[in-house]
């Protein structure tokens, strides 16, 4: 991820749309509804566990490095799966090969739905929580990924544990853990990066309905960083967010002066309002370097991050 102008998809206003229908031009296919989204209850994000998050970073640490298509995402998504299934979450390998600046790759983005929820993956939850489960590829030396990777996957475990003990709220979620966030090459660029969200997105627009809104974390478990949310954000989420980082003391939480590349840009591309947290990585000496380890990994960051997301579910306005 990186800070770079947020390319915009404006609508276009067509002026004498009445004459063009009468002359026989096809209307355009309607875009398929928004789900209507209701709160959750505010007394569980006082459930989130921090210590619980940690430990799933660790984990996942310990599988070692998990790059696209390699030994060890193949054993983080089989810890994950195990992990879900635990807590009442059926889960779905979204498989999909891309070309790269280093050749065709295959990507596996990893989505789950409690059993209590939607069953037809043609169909959508009112909301979307996303993290990416890849670590940077390096070749001079072994890149875990604590902070960037880690440490939003394991929220996201802890937060499918916590809404797991209420089937009605699991019920409106759908977890997506992204592959290939990191470029192949040195940074996010058009034609390298964001693989699996941008399929997920493409995905997305297909089905007979779509999310009321995405979250996307990333880069969550140092609490001697400043904290972003997306300053493209729609107010009413901004607004929430706030008050939910106040209340679960995340009190780093800001907005950046420029927009942020991440995982939420193709998202919202395909129309799917975001919220996105992301830790200050700019400022990370760690950031891309072999030092992103369990060092740099807070409980207390992770739990602030947890329960400000659960504080949000519970009270961001339909």
């Amino acid at each position: 991820m990186k800070r770079a102008p947020l390319p915009l998809l404006l609508p276009v206003l067509v002026g004498g749309a009445t004459a063009l229908l009468c002359c026989g031009k096809p209307k355009a296919p309607e875009a398929p509804a928004h789900l209507t989204f209701q709160t959750i209850p505010e007394k569980l994000a006082a459930d989130f566990s921090g210590d619980n998050a940690f430990k799933h970073v660790k984990a996942i640490v310990d599988l070692g490095p998990r790059p696209p298509a390699s030994e060890g995402y193949e054993k983080t998504l089989q810890y994950l799966e195990k992990d879900f299934a635990a807590n009442g979450w059926t889960t779905a390998r979204q498989k999909f090969t891309r070309s790269t600046p280093q050749g065709p790759v295959e990507f596996t983005n990893l989505l789950a739905r409690h059993k209590t929820g939607e069953a037809d993956w043609t169909k959508s939850t009112p909301v979307v929580i996303s993290g990416h489960l890849d670590s940077k590829r390096m070749e001079a030396f072994q890149f875990v990924g604590a902070n960037d990777g880690g440490s939003s996957t394991g929220v996201i475990l802890e937060l499918a544990r916590v809404l797991g003990t209420d089937p009605a709220s699991a019920a409106k979620v759908e977890f997506v853990l992204f592959d290939g966030e990191e470029a192949l090459l040195h940074t996010i660029s058009p034609t390298d990066g964001l693989y699996g969200s941008k399929y997920y997105a493409r995905e997305l627009t297909k089905r007979h309905n779509q999310p009321a809104f995405g979250i996307v974390l990333d880069l969550v478990g140092d609490d001697d960083r400043d904290f972003f949310f997306n300053p493209e954000t729609p107010e009413k989420f901004a607004i929430a967010v706030e008050a939910a980082a106040k209340d679960s003391g995340l009190t780093k939480l800001r907005r950046p002066q420029g927009a942020i590349l991440d995982d939420h840009v193709p998202l919202q591309e395909v129309g799917l309002p975001c919220l996105h947290i992301i830790g200050d990585f700019m400022n990370m000496p760690y950031w891309h370097q072999q030092g992103d380890t369990m060092e740099n990994i807070d409980a207390d960051a992770l739990k602030k991050t947890g329960r400000t997301t659960l504080r949000f579910l519970s009270s961001v306005a339909p």
